[in-house]
């Protein structure tokens, strides 16, 4: 009996280290939620500049502005430092912070154009050794401007600016540009890194049409609007954009909106020479007739799907010449085709690559046709004689 009751004894005692508790619990009020950073480079004093927006919770609710008393107060509090170096930059900038710093919520890392073309490498090993750092978080570039002046652009519509942000790329253009996927980049072999650009349209608004190109960790240069949907195809994600087409014998143009766009990448080897065939699957949607034709007419149609085909065809090869020409750099994963296909060819060029990549034949195939003409033929206000045949 005695014996019965020492073993109940351990095995309450046994039950009793296996219940959780709150024994490192934080308050609510005890901690500063990150929602974004920017980090800058000063090129009239070579210092790093950070910033940081840090989340007001009782008021996050009503917007980027809230009312309070008859005055309107933000739903964050701005914090920027300035230091010789990343880390002594970052350690003096939470100095200035009464609570414990939570970068565990933050959405966005917003680099600056001058510190992203000097080098990103100092800033993704720091961000690398914080395992509060989430890799799902975007990294983006600020084109043509500093990070700190960008993220300070009002955009009521959100709730909060990062996830404006956050929501632009990925409904907008759907650009591969979280930490996780630039490290894998740059870390990978036969491909280089990319990040989706942001910059200030004439209005002021934050406008997202270009990729950032990176070759290593060092920013070389950017596409824009139908190359980026391109590239985008390329990386295997789902591509969309809007573009014009011209019909022979026309003067104005018909918008068609790219509803589907599939890019495969073939990689043929002779001689040990690796060339690449790229076929391209592209559908389109009429989405305005400035033309005066009946898209309707199966002999139009022919046509326009052969300008259609043209324009794509046109697209890639502007894209390729500035990542082989003028930028130099495979963000396509060209290599990296080639090293999954042939990895004893790979580890024969893997030195030269970089050269070799500058002059390798890439041929396009484009299958394209424009598959929906809208809720009418011609547009309803022509006449029947003015229309074209």
């Amino acid at each position: 009996m005695m014996r019965r009751k020492v073993y109940l004894l351990i095995t309450y005692a046994l039950i009793l280290l296996l219940l959780t508790g709150c024994w490192d619990r934080k308050e609510i009020n005890d901690i500063a939620i990150l929602q974004v950073s920017a980090f800058d480079l000063m090129p009239d004093t070579g210092l790093y500049r950070g910033y940081v927006q840090i989340a007001i919770p009782k008021s996050i609710g009503a917007g980027q502005l809230t009312t309070s008393g008859g005055t309107q107060q933000k739903t964050y509090m701005p914090v920027v430092h300035y230091g010789e170096d990343i880390d002594d930059m970052t350690m003096k900038l939470e100095r200035k912070l009464s609570r414990d710093e939570l970068p565990s919520h933050r959405r966005i890392f917003m680099v600056g154009e001058t510190l992203a073309r000097k080098d990103v490498a100092p800033l993704m090993d720091l961000i690398s050794r914080n395992p509060k750092n989430r890799l799902r978080t975007y990294i983006v570039i600020a084109r043509d401007s500093d990070a700190k002046s960008l993220i300070e652009t009002e955009y009521p519509l959100e709730a909060t600016k990062e996830e404006a942000l956050r929501e632009i790329i990925v409904r907008k253009m759907q650009v591969p540009s979280m930490l996780r996927t630039f490290y894998a980049s740059s870390a990978a072999t036969g491909i280089e890194p990319i990040a989706a650009a942001f910059s200030k349209d004439k209005d002021g608004k934050i406008l997202l049409s270009s990729i950032a190109l990176f070759y290593k960790t060092k920013l070389v240069g950017y596409v824009d609007d139908m190359q980026a949907v391109a590239l985008t195809s390329l990386l295997g994600r789902k591509a969309f954009g809007d573009m014009s087409i011209n019909l022979p014998d026309q003067q104005s143009k018909l918008s068609v909106h790219i509803t589907n766009l599939i890019a495969k990448k073939r990689v043929v080897v002779t001689d040990e020479h690796p060339h690449f065939i790229l076929d391209i699957t592209a559908d389109g949607r009429i989405t305005d007739n400035r033309a005066k034709i009946d898209p309707s007419d199966p002999a139009v149609m022919e046509q326009l799907d052969a300008s259609f085909q043209e324009n794509i065809n046109q697209v890639y090869q502007q894209l390729f010449h500035k990542l082989q020409k003028t930028y130099k750099t495979d963000s396509a994963g060209l290599g990296q085709s080639v090293y999954r296909k042939y990895p004893k060819l790979w580890k024969k060029i893997e030195k030269d690559w970089p050269e070799l990549f500058t002059n390798v034949d890439v041929q396009i195939k484009v299958t394209a046709n424009v598959s929906q003409i809208g809720g009418q033929g011609p547009p309803y206000y022509l006449r029947e004689e003015e229309i074209s045949q």
